[in-house]
């Protein structure tokens, strides 16, 4: 297989159609937000003194003028989760399906390739909810009879339980994790079932595991070099940048504080846009390499 030309043609296609970058963006799998270590001044309250407070507070009062914003705003999260969700799994389709057709230069756009993420959407979704269960099933199954072990004292058994069966669950789940965007491709191109498209996949990488490894591998590899050119890119636009503010700073603070507001708002964009097109190489990569083992 020619890994290099599959790579490349999958980078053509990304660049030439921006389109499926908004399936990108929206099915994720590159990058994310991650929580922050913020070191707040450490305030020592007296013995019984937050305790008073907090029965002195009239929270009668406080649910009465508060208690529907908060609700409201709590039900207008819920169904904006609800909505990026849906839309999760229909991009992981559309990718799929919009990178087949463009790829054998048939026409596809992006109505053409959320219509293709909508009619496979419930599929998709339970084979989703699938390899979800399996790999539950393996925590549980790890963890269970090692916190049952450390209550009954038994630690000896929990350490070698948890040393045993803790390979034994790596093991499982690197295999989900390498099957699972091929019993989508089986969904989406092979119209098959949810069951038959995770054992369809099963016998996918036992034919091909080399293959699919070493794919794997070159696209380790192009995140790597990805990742390292945005470090840079990061570290030499926003160093200029600072420069900028520092010097906005020095002029008018309060110019300055609007400067990084806007400069906040712009370099997250950048971001989301980025890992979006980074998102979308990937899976195109993945379909092309589908594509031809399967031919």
């Amino acid at each position: 297989m020619d890994y290099f030309s599959i790579i490349k043609k999958a980078y053509e296609i990304t660049i030439k159609h921006k389109f499926l970058w908004i399936f990108g963006i929206l099915a994720g799998g590159y990058g994310g937000l991650r929580s922050f270590n913020i070191s707040l001044p450490n305030y020592t309250i007296g013995d019984g003194e937050f305790d008073k407070a907090f029965n002195s507070f009239d929270w009668t009062n406080f649910w009465v003028n508060w208690g529907g914003l908060i609700l409201g705003l709590m039900v207008c999260l819920g169904i904006f989760a609800i909505i990026m969700f849906v839309l999760n799994i229909i991009s992981q389709g559309a990718l799929v399906g919009a990178v087949n057709k463009l790829s054998k230069n048939e026409k596809s756009d992006f109505h053409d390739g959320f219509r293709t993420g909508t009619h496979q959407f419930w599929r998709i979704l339970g084979m989703s909810l699938i390899y979800f269960l399996m790999v539950l099933a393996s925590i549980i199954v790890l963890a269970g009879p090692i916190i049952i072990a450390i209550i009954s004292k038994i630690y000896a058994f929990a350490i070698i339980w948890g040393i045993l069966l803790f390979f034994v669950c790596l093991a499982f789940w690197t295999l989900v994790g390498l099957i699972y965007p091929y019993s989508l491709r089986l969904i989406v191109l092979e119209k098959y079932g949810i069951w038959q498209s995770i054992r369809e996949s099963l016998h996918f990488f036992r034919d091909h595991w080399k293959e699919v490894v070493v794919m794997y591998l070159l696209l380790l590899a192009t995140s790597l070099a990805f990742g390292i050119v945005m470090v840079l890119a990061v570290l030499l636009g926003g160093g200029i940048l600072l420069a900028i503010g520092f010097g906005i700073f020095l002029a008018s603070p309060i110019v300055a504080v609007f400067y990084g507001m806007i400069l906040g708002l712009a370099f997250f964009i950048a971001i989301v846009i980025v890992a979006g097109g980074y998102n979308t190489f990937y899976s195109a990569a993945l379909t092309l390499t589908y594509n031809t083992l399967t031919k």
